[in-house]
């Protein structure tokens, strides 16, 4: 007899986890952010305290083998799929082994994190701490250190929660949205001449900040924040030419003082890293001013959730009233608004890294979706018990689970697959 028991999967919710009594349920419940792999084709969703893993080309579904302390409210995978960063309610945060499912570190955060985010170069973990944005030297396999989690900056300046956070392209900028209704940009490292940037141009609280499409040896041109009233604002990045023509100038008088022997290491070793290639560099003396502005005509209804796909260069906003729109950017043209169901309050939505698969998350009814929107066609399309599940039985032969929830409704579970392919509507 065997009894070294594996757990397999969980069945019965997607995402989020159920609510407790009606009030909460109509609050919108909670949930955590969705994250996809850099293939695109699988996608992570927090269950209370477990992870799902859905692989969406195969059509099947794996538990990750360990269990947060409390319901998971932030996720982050670093671009070649090797860490997972959980974060639960309680500030409590496990850095994974996501190929092994294995815990390497745990550590407790001192505010409350909103948000964390892998740099594109994985080398830097950014965290939402309160009022402060907190950045960390990710581990390395081939690097061996004695912390595998090292502070590297706390960046300050703004007055309320910071709620979300972009990164740049070649990771030498991060930008941060606060509930003060502005936006502020900081270079990772110390870059001379630069001062941290405030943008303010809106009334309530910031959803989504990012950066324009660019490459990493371009300039950044332009950055896009949209608060919760469902307002969009083009931020473009004005360059003075003069002055870095006069750098330039500077940095080759330097050199050739150097060769010549008439000047010194120092200066010219400070004068090459000031006029580096990286983005950060690049923004030094540069305004920023409001190129445009777009405003979502939802009545009634607030934007709740937003992401922006770089490749594709789309944007999807989701409402408070189950409503989703995607654009295209940067001309904000409306390619598709469609609704997930009323009532249903989107917390979260992402897009894959091609920008084809949408996935949805609706926490109030365990609801996820992933739409394809070229074909209009669901890929995904999952719900688990409103109030929680009461009772459950297996099928003779052991295929089919049948589940009861406190909502009144019988589900017919695969138990293979783990997929829900029959809903009875409430007759009890």
């Amino acid at each position: 007899m065997k009894f070294n028991y594996k757990l397999q999967r969980l069945c019965g919710a997607y995402y989020g986890h159920p609510a407790t009594n009606t009030a909460s349920a109509l609050q919108g419940g909670t949930g955590s952010n969705l994250v996809y792999t850099s293939s695109g084709n699988t996608l992570l969703s927090a269950v209370s305290n477990r992870v799902q893993v859905l692989d969406l080309a195969t059509h099947t579904v794996k538990t990750l083998p360990l269990e947060a302390r409390s319901n998971i409210c932030c996720m982050a995978l670093s671009p070649d799929d090797a860490l997972l960063l959980l974060v639960d309610v309680q500030n409590h945060a496990m850095l994974i082994n996501f190929y092994r499912g294995i815990v390497l570190h745990r550590i407790k955060f001192k505010r409350k994190v909103r948000q964390a985010l892998f740099s594109p170069n994985g080398q830097y973990i950014a965290v939402t701490l309160g009022k402060h944005v907190q950045v960390w030297h990710a581990p390395h396999h081939g690097v061996k250190e004695f912390m595998p989690l090292v502070l590297h900056r706390t960046y300050t300046g703004q007055s309320d929660d910071v709620t979300c956070i972009a990164w740049s392209v070649d990771s030498s900028v991060i930008m941060a949205g606060s509930r003060d209704s502005t936006a502020r940009i900081w270079t990772v490292h110390t870059t001379r001449n630069y001062q941290p940037v405030t943008l303010s141009g809106h009334k309530t609280s910031l959803v989504g900040a990012y950066f324009s499409h660019c490459n990493p040896n371009e300039k950044i041109t332009s950055c896009y924040t949209i608060s919760q009233d469902g307002s969009l604002v083009t931020w473009e990045c004005n360059f003075n030419e003069e002055e870095s023509k006069m750098e330039e100038e500077s940095k080759e008088d330097s050199a050739v003082k150097f060769f010549s022997g008439t000047g010194n290491a120092t200066e010219f070793d400070s004068k090459k890293d000031a006029s580096g290639e990286s983005q950060a560099h690049k923004l030094v003396n540069a305004t920023w001013t409001v190129q445009s502005r777009h405003y979502f005509h939802q009545e009634g209804a607030s934007v709740t959730a937003a992401s922006y796909c770089t490749q594709a260069q789309l944007l999807v906003v989701g409402f408070s009233s189950g409503i989703f729109g995607l654009y295209e950017m940067p001309t904000v043209s409306n390619i598709h608004t469609l609704s997930v169901g009323s009532n249903q309050i989107i917390k979260t939505c992402i897009l894959n890294t091609t920008g084809d698969w949408l996935a949805l998350g609706c926490p109030a009814s365990q609801q996820l979706l992933v739409w394809e929107w070229r074909s209009e066609t669901y890929v995904l399309k999952q719900r688990g018990h409103a109030y929680g599940m009461r009772t459950m039985a297996y099928s003779p032969d052991g295929v089919v689970i049948c589940t009861g929830g406190e909502d009144g409704k019988l589900k017919l579970w695969n138990a293979t697959s783990g997929f829900c392919y029959v809903t009875l509507e409430q007759s009890h």
